[in-house]
């Protein structure tokens, strides 16, 4: 007796129990993500919106077969740089197993505030855009907590969570068998006391025997690199794609100081052309140009460094935004981002250089050094004349440490592009509770000081222009005084901010008011001064060894004190704050910084008048004021030009001095001829100075020039 024998209720009881059987109990097809998202997956937001297409990043393929329930992996790390698709090998392998093997999942973001973020504005909308996933999960609003944003409902009676690694109780209680793990280097190191986040979430998967764990992060710091961690534990997988001129595969790097690898011209005078950007092969010295990427993506194989790491059982893939797709980052806009960090490097200030090795190279940064050396400042340092402001001295501030007996100032002058000279220091001793004007009131000698002109080197007088005063220790109440009464002088009270990464001088708040809560007229401000940003700033411009754009001078009338001690006494060393790995300037016990504390404070000065925005049309206006030049230097001078033309280049006196003065050489005034250029730094060698390998620079010219 078959089913057809039966009568018409009961056939179609047996044909619904047949469908039912059909898609709950049978097993789950043998399906990749990646032949999943090649079929289904929509994309709907962004500039690839539509169907998902696996040839668009044939890198991302593999990674996604090895999140596939059926792979031997138990834990997949992903190293990228930003924007190359990382995320979306997360979302993709969430919503394959929606479809294809519902089971409870967790995505785990940095924050409650971004597992939210995700929740409603890319995961939603992701769904809803693809057709397959209609009916699949729940995406109506309501009070429910199994369609709230913590939880997406699903077939089954499962349910996708949405976790912050900053919060225990969203990790807790919830046994999964997949979860994925999005931008680790930003979780804190502790969450509430019960360990590291990753290890509370490895602990809710410990029972399943085909648990999955997909962890994905950029770089940071290393040392403090959760991410690098775990890359150095797995199998370590390179992207290997082939050199269209000879065929032999290579791993894409940027190459720096070698003779392959990112390569492009530079003008006569030094300037880079990022348009002429190639790629040198390794192997047989041909530059290879970007359009050729998607050949060399298309046929791009996956190696593994260390194979069968972690028992076979931890897949690993690092990439850089080098691999980058055409239309996305390129390689000339790669080389503005890298010339534009060199710069800011040269004038001390590395962190544009961190976050390209950290977005773009995918590579963790490692800090040079732990501070300033005081020995190597001391061997440099100048026979200028104490209280004297140097030729080139242009703006001059002054900064005012505070101690219980005493005030310690630092007067420094600034010049183009941030060059900056100590010129004095006065420590002035007294009980600075004191009014100004009682006797032994330090208050009363600070006063003379800022209001006394120093001399310039040109023969002229300048005044201190702006002063930044410590309110902090025991004597805050004394230096909101002096400063209120001293407002109109340009005479900043200031304190540390509390926050890390602030600006160097943040926007003030006002302390004075009144017993109704309003603000006094004529109170005083207190401005928050970014520390860190500072002293980050400062010690990476007392390394400079070249006389240029923000070199710091020191006179060697203080190599007998502690001075240069005290400039370089504060450490950088790894921290746990707030449960996150960090990095923080600390000073060890014991040691004086009252210096280096002056210096900051008058740098903030310098900030407070605008030096930050100063073009060279500022300096020129300074230094026509200060040091007068006796030519007219507008006036036109007529020079008779050697180019095929033959027409007349007129060009100002300024621009003459410019070419004669070193100190244009340094700063960042009109171009100078290549011979007074300064050479660079020995720390950052010029890319396109290196030996042509194969002839690749004189094949790229040639083919620029056919293609004008």
């Amino acid at each position: 007796m078959s089913a057809r024998d039966l009568p018409a209720d009961e056939y179609r009881a047996v044909e619904i129990l047949d469908r039912l059987k059909l898609r709950f109990l049978a097993p789950p097809p043998l399906v990749s993500t990646a032949d999943w998202a090649g079929q289904y997956r929509y994309i709907a937001k962004g500039p690839e919106r539509g169907l998902w297409r696996n040839e668009r990043t044939p890198y991302l393929v593999e990674p996604m077969e090895c999140a596939s329930a059926f792979s031997p992996y138990e834990r997949i790390v992903l190293m990228f740089a930003t924007q190359l698709g990382k995320t979306e090998v997360l979302y993709n392998s969430i919503m394959q197993r929606i479809h294809t093997d519902p089971q409870d999942m967790m995505m785990v973001q940095p924050t409650l505030q971004d597992a939210q973020d995700h929740s409603g504005q890319r995961f939603l909308p992701t769904v809803q855009q693809t057709p397959v996933m209609q009916g699949l999960i729940s995406v109506s609003r309501s009070r429910d907590e199994s369609s709230s944003w913590r939880a997406r409902s699903i077939q089954g009676g499962f349910a996708v969570f949405f976790g912050g690694a900053n919060s225990a109780s969203s990790l807790a209680s919830k046994p999964l068998g997949f979860a994925v793990a999005d931008e680790v280097n930003k979780w804190p190191a502790d969450v509430d006391n019960q360990g590291p986040p990753l290890a509370l979430l490895e602990e809710r998967m410990s029972n399943f025997s085909r648990r999955k764990l997909v962890i994905a992060s950029t770089p940071t710091v290393k040392g403090a690199s959760v991410i690098g961690d775990e890359y150095l534990a797995s199998d370590r997988r390179q992207y290997h794609v082939p050199c269209p001129h000879c065929g032999e595969r290579q791993v894409l790097e940027w190459g720096t100081g070698q003779a392959w690898g990112i390569q492009w011209l530079k003008t006569p005078l030094g300037a880079a052309r990022p348009e002429t950007a190639v790629y040198v092969c390794r192997h047989c010295g041909a530059a290879i140009q970007e359009h050729c990427k998607p050949d060399m993506l298309a046929n791009g194989i996956w190696i593994p460094q260390a194979p069968g790491a972690g028992r076979g059982r931890r897949a690993g893939f690092h990439l850089n935004k080098l691999y980058s797709p055409l239309g996305w980052r390129s390689w000339a806009s790669l080389v503005e981002k890298w010339e534009a960090a060199q710069k800011s490097k040269n004038a001390g200030n590395s962190a544009p250089l961190k976050e390209f090795i950290n977005s773009s190279l995918a590579e963790d940064w490692e800090e040079v050094g732990t501070g300033a050396d005081s020995q190597a400042l001391r061997n440099r340092a100048e026979d200028y004349e104490m209280g004297k402001v140097p030729r080139h001295g242009l703006l001059l501030v002054m900064g005012v440490d505070t101690q219980p007996d005493r005030l310690e100032a630092r007067v420094w002058a600034f010049g183009r592009g941030e060059e900056s000279w100590l010129v004095d220091r006065h420590i002035i001793y007294g009980d600075p509770n004191l009014d100004e004007g009682t006797e032994g009131s330090p208050w009363t000698r600070l006063t003379e000081v800022r209001r006394t002109p120093v001399l310039h080197a040109s023969g002229s007088q300048v005044l201190i222009e702006a002063t930044c005063i410590d309110t902090g220790g025991h004597n805050t109440h004394a230096v909101y005084n002096y400063c209120r009464h001293h407002a109109r002088s340009n005479v900043l009270a200031v304190k540390g901010a509390s926050q890390y990464g602030r600006p160097v001088l943040g926007r003030p708040s006002l302390i004075d008011i009144t017993w109704r809560g309003k603000t006094m007229k004529g109170g005083v401000k207190v401005w928050q001064i970014g520390t860190d940003t500072a002293k980050h700033l400062l010690y990476g411009r007392m390394r400079l060894t070249q006389a240029g754009p923000g070199y710091v001078h020191v006179p060697k009338a203080l190599s007998d004190t502690d001075e240069f001690e005290q400039m370089t006494a504060a450490r950088l060393l790894p921290v746990v704050v707030q449960g996150k790995h960090s990095m923080r300037w600390i000073t060890p016990q014991g040691k004086r910084e009252e210096a280096g504390d002056g210096m900051v404070y008058a740098y903030a000065a310098a900030c407070y008048l605008g030096i930050q925005s100063y073009r060279e049309a500022s300096w020129a206006r300074r230094e026509q004021r200060i040091a007068p030049q006796e030519t007219d230097l507008f006036a036109q001078v007529t020079v008779i030009s050697n180019d095929e033309a033959g027409e007349p280049v007129h060009t100002s006196a300024l621009d003459q001095e410019s070419a004669k003065d070193p100190a244009f050489a340094n700063g960042i005034g009109p171009a100078t001829p290549e011979s007074t250029a300064p050479p660079p730094p020995a720390q950052s060698p010029a890319r396109s100075s290196l030996p042509a390998p194969g002839g690749w620079r004189a094949s790229l010219v040639r083919s620029l020039r056919q293609g004008s």
